[in-house]
């Protein structure tokens, strides 16, 4: 039976030359191994070629559903708002404002409204998040302390602090986008994975290889053909930070002995 390697790659915000990039590398990376590939969200806006990016990955979701993993982010849900049939000024204004008018450009309409039906509904139905049991993949990140099944989706797609900031074990490591790493560089941490680089504003589009029997990426990769390694200090670094963490959170339930 031929095992698989789950491929999470960050936001793509229209980089379609990237994309089919770094897909390539992947391939190539995976040998022997079934790639399978879970896309963190933020397909549209920003980067010029949002409608090539939407209409491959329909296609390869269609061809290769078990393959093909595309998870819904934030700026999926601002245009399906705007070109919703009861959208506002405001959700067509705040579409528009956060990269929107670059999707318009790709589709080559002017409003948000003559939007095909068939990618806006597509963008409209994927889910928030997706786990393999050892992983949970989102895009934002989720609300720490809440139950998986109680998460609000707003949440899911949006949330920033207290959850990058949070130093609770999830359950799962939590691998996600949405807020680009300061650096360009995937962000691990013990209790998640932050793989927006900031292709579209320049930084690299990258995923994380992660193999069943391992917790962490055993290796990134980046559209430029890069690959770096996990290594094992890599992984001490972070047992130790989840160690570290542990002891602090016991430490604080303590009574005060005062």
């Amino acid at each position: 039976m031929t095992k698989t390697i789950t491929y999470a790659i960050g936001d793509v915000h229209g980089c379609f030359d990237k994309l089919v990039a770094l897909l390539n590398h992947c391939d190539a990376h995976s040998g022997n191994r079934q790639p399978r590939f879970v896309f963190l969200g933020d397909y549209v806006d920003r980067g010029r070629d949002a409608k090539r990016v939407v209409e491959f990955l329909m296609r390869a979701q269609t061809r290769f559903p078990d393959r093909f993993i595309c998870l819904k982010g934030n700026h999926e849900q601002l245009l399906g708002a705007a070109a919703g049939p009861t959208a506002s000024q405001k959700d067509r204004d705040v579409w528009i404002r956060n990269g929107g008018r670059e999707t318009l450009e790709s589709y080559e309409i002017d409003d948000p409204h003559l939007m095909p039906s068939d990618p806006t509904n597509w963008l409209r139905s994927l889910p928030a998040t997706f786990t393999d049991g050892k992983r949970l993949f989102v895009h934002a990140g989720l609300s720490p302390g809440v139950p998986i099944e109680m998460q609000k989706e707003n949440d899911l797609l949006w949330i920033r602090e207290p959850f990058l900031s949070s130093q609770a074990d999830h359950g799962f490591l939590v691998v996600h986008g949405h807020t680009p790493t300061k650096n360009s560089k995937p962000h691990l941490l013990f209790n998640r994975l932050n793989l927006d680089t900031g292709a579209c504003f320049g930084g690299p589009l990258t995923a994380a290889a992660f193999l069943d029997d391992a917790l962490v990426p055993v290796a990134f990769i980046f559209d430029d053909g890069r690959i770096e390694q996990v290594g094992a200090a890599d992984i001490k670094a972070s047992r130790l930070a989840t160690i570290r963490r542990i002891a602090l959170a016991r430490r604080n339930k303590l009574p005060n002995d005062n």
